[in-house]
């Protein structure tokens, strides 16, 4: 059966089909895993032309600026570099007499395996990472000019480690609990989860039990969470380093003392409990058992996600103070925390989410729900933009794919003499899944 082919444009003659413009890296770069990027060159020729091959290759880049001047004059203030290339020859009619690619539709299929290593997409303000696929139809002559296509794609890591876990005999935990032991009382933090996605739910909670009935109140209850940003340049010996500081929104709180005494201990006023997390001077009596359910800023916010990457090293520490008062003391008890915890990318927040803790199972309050109306959860734009393209190229990768079948049947029935049509071997396929 003739295809027809519409006269297109070089800069729509070539295009690449991806099966899916991300991947996802799994756990640190430690981890020996690797995770394949599978798609489609195509090309629609309305005449035929002449090639000596078709190479498709993958590109990581990085770049960063310098303000204040790099190099030996102190001139340059920005810096390019490749990290990673892979290559792929699709096709190559090197030493052949006859290079002439009909007219019609060709499509050469290519998968590149991806190391686990590899540094993630990086966005930061002064310093970014990138990755594309990119095929070129290499053409004999001088003067006749290439057919070029490229398409970013997306690397994101998730913490979540499948393969340890399915060796393992219990699933890992990434809560952070931490006891300290005062004269006046006894302190329990937990930290439900140490690995959550930025502009999600951070649950925190927070147990004071006093050694005797004398009167502790707590006074204070400050949560930081810093951004280390240490950006490195090994090939001018340069390195810059800065701090940031972002506050913890409150989105709820929720009484967890034990059910058997919550008569006797007196339930605290709302307002008091958040005067706790914005001034010095709550007094809140002890014993004191509530859990915190605190907003992570987002992308907006200029968070940026948790790195592995030497030369753009962001790190990220929870920063909790307590301060308690006794009466008769003049000065306070104080108990000064800094946990590390993991920041994900923040179009991790629906996808790649971990399982609830035992504490947030318990208090019934998912800390990272896939609905932003539920979990309360701030989408961004970028994650708005990543599922929009997400849910478009799988529907285009799988009506592609449609067609070409049904091409090809068509073709066979026509060869083969087929008119039949009752014949159900040849149906087409169903139609693509939707997402709700």
């Amino acid at each position: 059966m003739p295809v027809s082919v519409p006269f297109l444009t070089g800069s729509k003659q070539l295009s690449l089909d991806l099966a899916e413009p991300i991947v996802y890296l799994r756990g640190p770069p430690s981890n020996p895993a690797t995770h394949v990027l599978r798609g489609e060159a195509v090309l629609v020729l309305s005449k035929s032309i002449s090639a000596s091959s078709i190479v498709v290759k993958i590109v990581g880049k990085s770049h960063m600026l310098w303000p204040e001047g790099i190099g030996a004059r102190g001139t340059k203030m920005f810096h390019d570099k490749t990290i990673h290339e892979q290559n792929i020859i699709l096709d190559s009619w090197e030493g052949h007499e006859d290079k002439s690619i009909p007219a019609g539709l060709h499509r050469w299929p290519f998968e590149f395996l991806l190391p686990n290593r590899l540094v993630e997409t990086i966005e930061d303000d002064l310093a970014k990472t990138f990755y594309y696929v990119s095929v070129t139809v290499h053409r004999p002559g001088l003067s006749v000019p290439n057919l070029k296509c490229r398409r970013d794609i997306l690397l994101l890591r998730t913490m979540s480690n499948f393969d340890n876990v399915l060796s393992s005999h219990h699933m890992p935990s990434s809560s952070i609990n931490v006891d300290r032991r005062l004269d006046c009382c006894e302190a329990h933090v937990c930290v439900e989860t140490a690995i959550v996605s930025s502009g999600t739910q951070f649950p925190i909670s927070l147990t004071l039990t006093p050694y005797t009935k004398a009167d502790v109140s707590l006074e204070s209850f400050n949560v930081i969470l810093t951004e280390q940003r240490i950006y490195r340049l090994p090939e001018y010996g340069a390195r810059r380093a800065e701090m940031l500081d972002f506050k913890l929104k409150l989105s709820s709180i929720t009484n967890v003392n034990d059910p058997g005494i919550r008569d006797i201990v007196k339930e605290v006023p709302f307002d008091q409990l958040k005067r706790a997390l914005t001034t010095k001077n709550a007094h809140i009596p002890l014993p004191f058992a509530y859990r915190f359910v605190l907003k992570v800023p987002n992308c907006v916010d200029d968070l940026n996600h948790t790195t592995h990457f030497s030369e753009i090293d962001l790190k990220h520490f929870l920063k909790i103070t307590i301060e308690l008062s006794v009466p008769d003391q003049p000065e306070r008890s104080i108990i000064n925390l800094e946990l590390p915890i993991t920041i994900l990318d923040c179009r991790l927040k629906e996808d790649y989410a971990l399982l609830p803790t035992y504490e947030e199972a318990l208090a019934g309050e998912p800390a990272n729900d896939g609905d932003s109306t539920n979990s309360g959860f701030f989408a961004c734009p970028c994650y708005l933009d990543y599922k929009k393209k997400r849910h478009r190229n799988r529907e285009q990768w799988i009506k592609a794919h449609q067609l070409e079948l049904i091409q090809q049947e068509q073709q066979s029935d026509t060869t083969n003499g087929s008119t039949s049509d009752g014949d159900s071997s040849h149906s087409p396929p169903p139609p693509p899944y939707r997402e709700k």
